[in-house]
């Protein structure tokens, strides 16, 4: 992918409801596996995102062997967001506005392992590469990401079972619950 316009990757898991009563529950994303992409040029305000619901997880993600090269730019301001769930909108990337992560943001995610994954910018962004809110279950094995002297390589609100292998600029890692920390 080149020039990518919004975010190189998008799962969203929505609650719209929009059928009749007795069929209003939430379905299911579970079991996805991406791979081997390249994106270059790509939209720095988005990021790619990962996104399930309150109560209603995204499931079994497995990305490997994915580079992208974000424009970068991104400020202070843009790091301290907590974009707003959004549960009932359309699912389209811009839907959260700008997000805290330049790389990826993941949230409501119960298992996600990134194997051979490297995040960069073109021009210096000083948000994290990775922010994870809500997730259960996140390995990161051989994962490379470029960030400023002052930002951290991942934020962390409310994970459990957290590991690191083999991350650039952070030491293996195992966490088995955590409200709040960044590395």
């Amino acid at each position: 992918m080149r020039d990518v316009a919004n975010t190189p990757i998008f799962i969203r898991l929505g609650k719209r409801n929009r059928g009749p009563a007795e069929t209003m529950t939430v379905g299911k994303t579970r079991r996805i596996i991406i791979s081997n992409i390249v994106a270059y040029n790509a939209e720095p305000k988005y990021g790619s995102i990962i996104s399930g619901i309150p109560g209603n997880d995204i499931e079994d993600v497995r990305l490997s062997n994915i580079r992208i090269y974000y424009r970068g730019g991104g400020t202070a301001e843009q790091a301290a967001l907590q974009p707003a769930e959004k549960e009932t909108d359309y699912p389209e990337p811009t839907m959260f506005g700008e997000i805290p992560a330049y790389g990826f943001f993941i949230r409501h995610v119960k298992g996600i392992t990134m194997t051979d994954v490297e995040v960069s910018y073109l021009k210096d962004d000083v948000r994290p590469p990775f922010f994870l809110s809500d997730v259960a279950g996140a390995d990161f094995h051989r994962v490379k990401a470029q960030k400023m002297a002052a930002a951290k390589t991942f934020v962390l609100r409310d994970v459990s079972d957290f590991s690191t292998s083999d991350v650039s600029q952070v030491p293996d890692t195992r966490v088995d619950k955590v409200q709040s920390k960044e590395y």
